[in-house]
């Protein structure tokens, strides 16, 4: 991609502050290209640029092909949702009476946050503790629920050692899949979370955000999620343990847009005040290095100009910086550091394994 198209991505990804008459300029030169529409539908943008488009009356200065597909995208999402708020409401009927033991996550509350056909998601994930990973995945197994994973469309059942790995290595369970075949979401996955890092570590921070769990509406359908000073820290802390883990940049899964973008979405209507809730509560629960990852680098890739942004990342910038360009193997027991800061020219590498070099144990003092 050229410098053109590259700025016209990620103009029609800012849909809180458009700059109308740049992305009619870029348009005009045109950046509007297939590249452009392969990394929108690539970072699950696609909804959002046809939204962008449509809001500034720019639909018709693009090609045909270009605006069609935006749009197929924007429908499917509106259908697919409509598929996947019938899955949590069947969720919530599953999971009736373990209110207080479990959160739900990310797109169960994000997808209503969004303009409608802006955002889907794939699946539902569910925090918890350790201890009542027992109670919430028995609940889903009487409901028809297995563990596996769907690979080519088929539900391929996950042996037992996946099952411990999972646990041990990635603080999360192998999802728990069963077939609705509902319009555009023939299986529903869901996750179970209950660490905020890729260590299996303690539950004192979940439980910590689960005792202020609450209720809330959307529309006619009422879940259970976190507080919102919480529900943005978890969102921070997901975000670092995909992007600084050694599988999720090998996956090509570590710099997904529309993972930052939820961020984006979240951080418009922050003030100040809010700013110094959320600085508090991330210093006592220890979430200022995911929370600072998280954000400066929200920040930089959409470019928020924000004063009370810049300053609470001042405030809560750790002493070491490497943390921006440290990446973990877990299971290897690695370290590894990015060769390359510039955060776009990452986010447009294709391989960014190619920019990552080993940290050996007499350089590691230091990084985090």
């Amino acid at each position: 991609m050229n410098q053109k198209e590259k700025e016209l991505f990620f103009e029609l990804c800012r849909y809180r502050d458009q700059n109308p008459q740049k992305l009619r300029n870029l348009i005009k030169k045109g950046a509007a290209t297939p590249a452009v529409l392969g990394h929108l539908f690539y970072n699950r943008m696609g909804g959002i640029a046809f939204g962008v488009l449509k809001e500034n009356g720019l639909l018709g200065e693009t090609n045909r092909e270009f605006r069609n597909t935006l749009e197929s995208r924007y429908v499917l999402n509106r259908e697919k949702n409509e598929s996947y708020f019938r899955c949590l409401k069947l969720l919530t009927r599953v999971l009736k009476g373990c209110e207080g033991k479990y959160a739900l996550l990310k797109g169960a509350y994000l997808c209503k946050a969004y303009p409608e056909g802006f955002r889907t998601s794939n699946d539902i994930d569910i925090l918890t503790t350790a201890e009542n990973i027992g109670v919430i995945s028995q609940r889903l197994k009487d409901a028809g629920f297995r563990q596996g994973s769907v690979q080519n469309g088929c539900f391929l059942p996950a042996s037992r050692q996946e099952i411990i790995r999972s646990r041990l290595m990635r603080g999360e369970t192998v999802p728990f899949i069963k077939e609705v075949n509902l319009p555009f979401l023939r299986y529903l996955e869901i996750d179970i979370n209950f660490s905020l890092s890729y260590k299996n570590e303690k539950s004192d921070t979940v439980r910590e955000f689960l005792s202020r769990s609450r209720r809330v509406n959307l529309e006619k359908l009422r879940i259970c999620t976190l507080e919102p000073c919480d529900f943005l820290l978890h969102l921070c802390g997901h975000l670092y343990k995909e992007a600084a883990v050694y599988p999720w940049v090998q996956m090509k899964r570590d710099m997904t847009l529309y993972k930052y973008c939820d961020l984006y979405t979240m951080l418009q209507d922050i003030t100040e005040k809010e700013y110094a809730v959320l600085e508090k509560r991330a210093s006592t629960l220890g979430l200022e290095e995911g929370c600072y990852y998280a954000l400066y680098c929200t920040k930089v890739l959409f470019s928020l100009q924000s004063d009370a942004l810049s300053a609470f990342l001042t405030r809560i910038a750790p002493e070491n910086r490497e943390i921006l360009k440290t990446v973990i193997d877990p299971e290897a027991k690695k370290k590894y550091r990015y060769l390359e800061d510039n955060l776009f020219k990452r986010f447009f590498q294709n391989d960014r394994l190619s920019l990552l070099e080993e940290v050996f144990p007499d350089e590691k003092a230091g990084i985090i």
